[in-house]
């Protein structure tokens, strides 16, 4: 007698491969998810620091005098660096230290006059830069601000 088996369905073999396959597929997934959310993160922190860093440097052309003396500064090539280590012997420590989003930003600004002839001017080379310490990113802004 010939007994065929009528049975339809999968092995375990069968089963067992596929739940490894989708395992596969739903892990990379997730791992895509997440490092879609770190970049994200990341630059949204990014665009931050950048954004302070212009903003601080527009402060500074409107009212100089509240992050540096002007009278420090000279045409000597030497720079002069104000942050929130030193900032309680020119100004106020609050404009060198950010708070955005939960997140501390650390401000920096250099100043020089390189040339006698930005001294004529009355230019001031100033360069904002701004730091997020927690996960190591700056941004810096270089420009000109006018002593009037």
């Amino acid at each position: 007698m010939n007994k065929q088996n009528k049975e339809k369905g999968f092995t375990l073999v069968e089963v067992l491969a596929s739940i490894v396959i989708l395992s596969i597929i739903v892990i990379g997934i997730f791992q895509m998810f997440i490092f879609s959310g770190n970049t994200a993160t990341s630059n949204q922190t990014k665009l931050v620091t950048t954004h302070l860093a212009k903003a601080t440097i527009e402060r500074i052309k409107i009212d100089h005098e509240s992050f540096f003396p002007i009278d420090i500064v000279e045409p000597n090539n030497e720079k002069h660096t104000f942050n929130k280590n030193n900032c309680s012997n020119y100004s106020n420590c609050d404009l060198f230290l950010v708070k955005v989003n939960d997140l501390d930003y650390e401000i920096e600004v250099t100043v020089s006059q390189n040339t006698e002839h930005e001294k004529e001017l009355d230019l001031i080379n100033v360069i904002v830069q701004v730091t997020q310490p927690d996960k190591n990113l700056h941004s810096k802004v270089e420009g000109y601000v006018v002593d009037e």
